[in-house]
């Protein structure tokens, strides 16, 4: 791996991480003030979470299983907000 491929793999796994902090925070918003802003925001963040997934394991040099990481991660991050959300709701209605 050469210096700029590394530096911009490093770079775009930032991005990744921080797109996925974005989009649970704006999940619990966009559920929690019912804002069309917020909902739109969601959506974008999905989107480039997705988009930045896609152009780590299309375009960077990273091994095969760490690209596979990556895109179970991707999977993940968008699966736990709404997980997350359902089982706080039945505890916080009473629905255990």
């Amino acid at each position: 791996m050469t210096p700029a491929a590394m530096v911009a793999t490093a770079i775009l796994l930032g991005a990744f991480v921080s797109t996925a902090g974005v989009y649970g925070l704006l999940y619990c918003l966009s559920h929690s003030h019912e804002r069309p802003v917020v909902k739109v925001g969601r959506s974008l963040s999905c989107w480039a979470l997705c988009a930045i997934a896609a152009a780590i394991v299309l375009v960077t040099p990273l091994h095969p299983w760490w690209k596979l990481l990556v895109a179970g991660s991707c999977a993940g991050y968008l699966a736990i907000p709404t997980v997350t959300w359902r089982h706080l709701d039945r505890l916080h209605r009473g629905k255990t």
